[in-house]
Parts: C-alpha cells; sequence; structure tokens
C-alpha cells in the first residue's frame, strides 16, 4: 500500500481504529464471561476515542504541509496483522491472544508513526496512541496471566 501523503495515513489509522472498535465489540458478544465482556467493552471505548483524536487532527488542518523524515510508502502492513483469525468457536484465551497481537501490532505502527514525524504538530498525536496502544497490551496480558498463566 502506498500513501500519497499524511491525510492518506491518518485516514489508514482511522479505519483501523474502527475496525479494532468492530472486532472488539464482536468478541464481547461471543464470550460469556462478563469479566470479559466488560474488557472487550472498555478496549472498544478507548479505540473510539483513538479515532475521535485522529479525527479531530484531520478537522484542524494539523496534516496540511507536514512532512515525515521519510516518505510513508510502507507501513510494514504485514507486520501489522494479526495471524490467526478468530471464529464463533474461538475460545477465551484465543481472543486474549488475538487482542495482545493486535495492540502490540498498533503500538508499532504508532510508534514508527512518531518517529517518523518527530518534530511536527502530529508527534505528540501518534505519541500518546502508541503508549495507549502499549498501555492495551499490558491490560490485556495482565489480564492473559491472571486467567490463563495460572494453570500452567
Amino acid at each position: 500500500m502506498v500513501f500519497e501523503n499524511l491525510r492518506d495515513v491518518l485516514h489508514f489509522a482511522i479505519r483501523k481504529e474502527q475496525d479494532a472498535r468492530d472486532l472488539y465489540l464482536m468478541f464481547r458478544e461471543m464470550v460469556k464471561d462478563p469479566g470479559a465482556k466488560t474488557l472487550l467493552q472498555e478496549l472498544a471505548d478507548q479505540e473510539l476515542g483513538h479515532r475521535n483524536m485522529l479525527e479531530k487532527a484531520l478537522e484542524e488542518g494539523k496534516v496540511e504541509g507536514i512532512v515525515g523524515k521519510k516518505p510513508v510508502k510502507d507501513l510494514h502492513l504485514s507486520d501489522v496483522f494479526v495471524a490467526e483469525p478468530l471464529g464463533p468457536q474461538s475460545s477465551p484465551q484465543e481472543v486474549m491472544i488475538f487482542a495482545m497481537k493486535n495492540e502490540s501490532a498498533s503500538y508499532n505502527l504508532y510508534r514508527t508513526m512518531a518517529d517518523n514525524y518527530s518534530g511536527t504538530p502530529l508527534e505528540p498525536t501518534f505519541s500518546q496512541l502508541a503508549q495507549e496502544e502499549l498501555h492495551h497490551k499490558e491490560t490485556l496480558e495482565r489480564q492473559y496471566e491472571e486467567h490463563f498463566m495460572k494453570w500452567m
């Protein structure tokens, strides 16, 4: 995928945040555990906040004339994709693993964007998104450890 400008990158990120939200909401309907439902709803709500943050950057026109350190020709999307898709028969453990990998990939994406656009008005936005995605991953890892690692 080739991005012509920063606006294209932000539109991609907005779609990614919406896709993550939709995914968490779908999983929330699949799982039976009330704690897992709550966690997935919280993650979905946080992804909505990320989407709103990116949309605000577009609306405020912060993207015009901003150039990164290198052209954004490759976001290494294959590095962002999660290998194992989930389905109706997926276990809660598989959902947690999927979500952890998804959050890790999102962190890597936003960290790359923050580095590429350091010194621009969007660096703080990308840095904040990276930190929030890392926090999501850490939250999921703690939950995973609590619920699944105790049997190992």
